[in-house]
């Protein structure tokens, strides 16, 4: 739809009116405008000097507009109509130079001379966006409804995007000189783009009087952007590289800003950009609902009035904090310590603050704060290394950023905030790497002390500590790159010094007769003159004359000692010979003796020269020095000693690849975070020289040695690490919910050890473990004899309290090697990892000795219990994890048979065990065998976008998913063969055979010039951790030439993924070619916001477990919510997983989830079905 309206009567009358109403609003703004830029210009050119414009083409300018002052705001108004009479033009039309370059591929496309245009528009609408994006999300929307379309595909003519092109056409048209448009930009952003908010809001009131969405800037403040599309710092950062790579096309080395978002407001002292300021009010909501969360669930008390027994207000709490500031700060900072938190103090001393006194403590905002608070200052301790004797500086600030947090609740949300912005600036200087050093300690505790004493309400008070703060950072940062450069001069004098030394010692061995040379000319050459021939290299350079001298001296000197050897001289060539060597000897003696180089023996050695070159001594011969290695060899050698290191091939294409500048994360030997920066790569990139936060040198390794240091996990510093420190605290705050939200899903409520559902699936990991790598493990159940008794005498809770004691006691061995379990009543589990039959019966027999040796107190009484124990083992051979819980099961039932307190094992079968290794070789035949025959399919699932208003879905990518046919050809569940693919580690194998055939697809689309969607193809855990299948997958990209942008790797069974560094380290290598990736299943297992921390993804997907449960499980509400918020907060997106109706669709769609994907959205179907329903390319 191009254009058209779709819609009622009503809604096309309410456009026209709407369309005639913005004419107006916009009309006089241009009129306005126009005024303005030609007073602007006018004083412009009184000026002595126009910068980057000459006095020609502005009063030129100046001319034209005067004279045609109401022909341009007219004609503006008509460019503007050519947007309003196309709202939906196909992609490819849209009218934005940064579109038409990304779509073209072809930087050259753009007219250079007019690059400079290009980039004040790009300002303006960068501007336009940042102060303006609410109000233009709810003009977009609002429009939208209107016209029938999808808002993410309208293109709004109230935009700034649309309002500066209009306005660029409008001038091309008049003829304005192109030296003048940047300024015209400029004062365009100044006069018509910044004072737009007052035309925004007229424009969203009309609408909303006439019926259209009221009350939706309100739900987008309290929800944060309902339309999801890529935020403004995203698009910024796209024009930017566009920018970037148009201005090296044209020459052009001015730098582009490529400032964070949180970092670029401007110069003005503009307030942060108003696109952040939703999505950081719903993102500040999300960890007040985490904190509930951490709470328990415990709804918040009601709020009271104070002094009635009420609950105390912001006021009453800040102003006790007030009289708290006021008392000895080693008193207090050691009061608070033991309480645990400064919330916590403030609850025990209740009655011992006025303010607070006869209240039942804090209301719930003062609490949400205060916690805040503390989760900072918490992060500061956990994760910051700070010098130890700053700490107490830094807690001094506690008491003043909680009475901000109180007085200005929007110093959480603001990265502009100068409290912020101290906090990250202390941070940075308090760190221990910085220390010794006495005078910024001093500054630091004066800064500190200043803040503690005079903060009173106004914050200020922050922003001059920050002036002083930013002056320190910018002290340091200069002795950095002080100590850095004095580094770098150090290692590159003693880098070209050992060029210098191995140039010398090739030049001696290429000199010298082998296999013997004469010993006086090495005893020279030891004495001081190889020293001088390393400094002339050094300092004169290999094209010197002066090292061409010393090279030719030492070849004559070798010829006259060989030929005095080999008595080759006649009478003639004698006498000319002596004439020549007295000279040369006190020559070289006098060069060696001015660099003050000889050795105490020189004198003596050419002295012996002197005579041998005279006839007088004979040449005494010795074995020459062996040939240095020339530049050839060591390069052959380097490459066969990386040879003979497979495993360490991609880790070293990862060192060729680091630049300059590159910060490494890594785990000192007490195992805390520390960074350090590459300064120095040697010539043949075989040495990395890396510097800490204050310049100073910390390691040197070789490329071999860097490969394994990232190989064991030095790596760039995760999305978590580069979070301001606030930022960080509360994302801390959301990991540390969702935590919590997962303990409670996987442990029993009684006894906190593990419930059966989890257990299963450590059980079932177990089991993989034991088939792939044909390793052994057990698995013991056991039943508490006769437990029934407890019931019968106590009452259930004191049965209760029986069995946690219990699982404290079964839990006192636990170990990397062993983990136990709840499963039902009185019974439990252990798992115990890399033990044999006979390994796991002595630990059997130990457990229960232990258990009847020790005794739990009931009542004032020893109660003693004894157990039953029925022990599996588990081995390449066992079927499935039921089949394990069977054998145990049958071994405690013989153990309870025979009174229990005893222990017995299941003994199997050898000829079953023959059998059951049979079967599993057929069934990796038949796998091996589906896999080259025509049975596996692939076929494509719908992920669409979640709806905005009642809009339609729109699919925006696929899912393949792999089928296997069955004997009447129709495709089924490939769950067997993926099964029997695990076990036999051929899960890289079904991968490849994957995308082969997925990329095969991509590529008869473009053949067949069809749109390509975006695609999500699946990949084992094993497979991202292997490093052929690296190899094969980028072998694959370019074999296809398929589009990177439009692929999406999912990493399904992430909880199989045995090497995370791995695994970062392939998400990484192709999130580097524009490729997307997602983790798969999120929230099921233990550790999961591990991989999210650890794995740089772009799409997180709510297992559909908790997706199922959203109707009637609040915990699985909770949890998707939890796994969303967590997800968003490091910009990444979420997808919800097994969607099958409306009412789940609308509760997905309230917590804000970006995609939903399920058999209420769309089944599978074979991608012949899908290329039918895809567009064909516009031509």
């Amino acid at each position: 739809m191009s254009g058209e309206i779709a819609g009622n009567a009503q809604n096309r009358q309410l456009l026209t009116g709407f369309r005639r109403y913005s004419d107006q609003v916009l009309g006089r703004r241009m009129s306005d405008f126009v005024d303005a830029l030609i007073d602007y210009l006018t004083e412009l050119s009184h000026s002595p000097r126009a910068p980057g414009i000459g006095r020609g083409s502005l009063m030129d300018c100046l001319m034209l507009l005067r004279q045609r002052r109401t022909v341009l705001s007219e004609r503006w108004l008509v460019e503007l109509g050519r947007f309003r009479d196309d709202l939906c033009p196909p992609a490819e039309q849209h009218d934005q130079w940064w579109d038409v370059i990304e779509s073209g591929g072809a930087l050259d496309l753009v007219d250079l001379d007019a690059f400079e245009d290009f980039l004040a528009q790009e300002r303006v609408v960068s501007v336009g966006e940042e102060q303006h994006s609410p109000a233009i999300e709810a003009l977009q929307i609002r429009v939208a409804q209107l016209a029938g379309i999808d808002p993410l595909r309208l293109r709004l003519p109230e935009h700034p995007a649309q309002l500066t092109r209009a306005l660029q056409r409008a001038l091309e048209e008049q003829r304005i000189p192109a030296r003048t448009l940047p300024r015209i930009f400029e004062c365009f952003i100044r006069e018509f783009i910044r004072p737009l908010d007052t035309d925004y809001r007229s424009l969203n009131a009309w609408l909303e009087e006439h019926g259209v969405r009221p009350g939706l800037e309100q739900e987008i403040r309290s929800r944060g952007s309902l339309l999801k599309q890529a935020t403004v710092q995203q698009r910024q950062s796209q024009r930017r590289r566009l920018i970037a790579e148009a201005r090296g096309a044209a020459g052009n080395d001015t730098p582009v800003d490529a400032r964070p978002l949180s970092d670029a407001s401007e110069d003005t002292g503009a307030e942060p950009a108003a696109a952040e300021e939703p999505r950081a009010a719903a993102l500040y909501a999300s960890v007040l609902r985490a904190l509930e969360t951490q709470a328990g669930h415990a709804p918040a008390p009601a709020d009271g009035q104070p002094g009635s027994g009420g609950l105390a207000g912001e006021s009453e709490v800040a102003q006790s904090l007030a009289a708290l500031q006021q008392r000895d700060p080693a008193e207090l900072q050691a009061a608070l310590q033991r309480a645990g938190s400064l919330l916590s103090w403030l609850e025990e001393h209740l009655d011992a603050l006025p303010e607070l006194a006869g209240t039942r403590g804090v209301n719930r905002e003062s609490r949400s704060r205060l916690q805040l608070v503390d989760r900072l200052f918490g992060t500061l301790d956990a994760h910051f290394n700070l010098h130890e004797a700053l700490r107490p500086t830094v807690e001094r600030l506690q008491l003043p950023l909680a009475r901000l947090a109180l007085h200005e609740p929007h110093f959480f949300l603001d990265p502009a905030h100068p409290a912020r912005q101290l906090m990250d600036r202390l941070a940075a200087l308090a760190t221990e790497a910085n220390f010794p050093n006495r005078v910024l300690e001093q500054r630091l505790q004066a800064i500190a002390g200043e803040i503690a004493e005079r903060y009173d309400g106004d914050s200020s008070v922050f922003a001059d500590a920050l002036t002083q703060l930013e002056h320190l950072g910018q002290q340091q940062a200069s002795a950095l790159n002080r100590n850095i450069e004095r580094v770098v001069a150090a290692r590159e004098g003693k880098a070209r010094l050992e060029r210098a030394r191995q140039a010398v010692d090739q030049l001696i061995a290429q000199t010298l007769p082998s296999p013997e040379a004469p010993a006086i000319l090495l005893e020279v050459l030891a004495g001081g003159w190889r020293d001088l021939m390393v400094l002339v290299r050094v300092k004169q350079g290999p094209d010197s004359e002066d090292w061409r001298e010393q090279a030719h001296m030492l070849q004559q000197l070798a010829g006259w000692l060989q030929e005095r050897d080999e008595g080759a001289l006649d009478g003639d060539a004698l006498v000319q010979q002596a004439l020549e060597a007295g000279p040369f000897v006190d020559l070289l003696e006098q060069q060696i003796s001015a660099a003050s180089l000889g050795s105490p023996e020189i004198t003596a050695h050419l002295d012996t020269l002197r005579g041998i070159l005279a006839g007088d001594t004979p040449v005494a011969l010795t074995a020459a020095p062996e040939a240095a290695e020339s530049e050839d060899q060591r390069v052959q050698r380097q490459r066969q000693r990386i040879e003979q290191t497979r495993h360490l091939r991609r880790w070293v294409r990862r060192v060729e690849q680091l630049e300059l500048g590159t910060w490494l994360s890594y785990r000192d030997r007490q195992g805390r975070s520390q960074r350090m920066r590459l300064a120095w790569i040697s010539e043949d990139g075989e040495r990395y020289l890396f510097v800490n936060e204050r310049g100073q040198k910390v390691a040197e390794l070789g490329r071999v040695a860097l490969a394994r240091r990232l190989s064991h996990g030095v790596k760039p510093p995760t999305p978590e690490e580069h979070l301001s420190v606030v930022d960080r605290s509360m994302y801390s705050t959301l990991e540390a919910a969702q935590r919590h939200l997962s303990f409670e899903r996987n442990h029993d409520q009684v006894t906190r050890l593990i419930n059966r559902e989890a257990f299963e699936k450590q059980l079932a990991r177990a089991l993989r473990h034991a088939q792939q790598h044909a390793a052994e493990h057990a698995l013991l159940l056991l039943d508490i004899d006769s437990f029934h008794l407890v019931n019968d005498v106590y009452d259930r809770v004191l049965g209760d309290e029986i069995l946690d004691q219990f699982a404290r006691l079964l839990s006192q061995g636990h170990g990397r090697k062993l983990s136990s379990a709840r499963l039902e009543g009185d019974r439990f589990a252990l798992l115990l990892v890399d033990h044999n039959e006979s390994q796991a019966m002595a630990v059997a027999e130990q457990v229960r000795s232990d258990i009847a040796a020790a005794s739990l107190p009931v009542e004032g009484e020893a109660v003693s219990f004894t157990v039953a124990i029925g022990v599996a083992a588990i081995r390449d051979v066992t079927a499935d994890s039921a089949s394990l819980f069977e054998q145990a099961g049958a071994a405690l039932e013989a153990a309870k048979c025979e009174g229990g307190n005893c222990v017995r094992h299941w003994q199997q079968d050898q000829a079953v065990v023959a059998r059951q290794r049979q079967e599993h070789q057929r069934s990796r035949r038949a796998l091996e065998e589906a896999m080259n025959s025509d049975r596996f399919v692939l076929r494509a699932q719908p992920i669409v976008k979640t709806a905005i208003d009642g809009q339609q879905l729109a699919t925006r990518h696929y899912e393949l998913l792999l089928a296997v046919r069955d004997s009447e050809g129709r495709p089924g569940s490939p769950l067997p063969f993926i099964q029997s693919a695990e076990r036999y580690r051929l899960m890289p194998l079904v991968d490849r055979w994957v995308v082969r055939e997925a990329f095969r697809w991509i590529s008869g689309l473009m053949d067949a010039q069809k749109v390509v969607p975006a695609v999500a193809i699946n990949l084992s855990g094993s497979s991202v951790t292997d490093d052929s299948f690296m190899d094969f997958l980028f072998e694959q990209i370019s074999e296809f030439g398929v589009g990177t942008n439009r692929l999406c790797f999912e990493i399904t069974e992430v909880g199989t993924i045995n090497n995370l560094t791995r695994a970062a380290d392939f998400v990484r290598a192709f999130r580097n070619i524009g490729c997307k990736f997602s983790i798969d299943d999120f929230g099921t297992g233990l550790e999961s916001h591990n991989y999210l921390r650890e794995l740089p993804v772009d799409y997180v997907k709510i297992d559909g477990s908790f997706v199922q449960g959203l109707e009637t499980n609040p915990s699985d509400l909770a949890m998707a919510r939890a796994i969303n918020d967590l997800a968003h907060f490091l910009g990444q997106e979420t997808i919800a997983e097994c969607v099958e109706n409306q009412s789940v669709m609308e509760q997905l769609r309230e917590i804000g989830v970006d995609y939903l994907q399920g058999w209420g959205v769309g089944r599978p179907v074979l991608l012949d079905e899908v290329t039918r329903d895809l567009s064909r390319v516009a031509t």
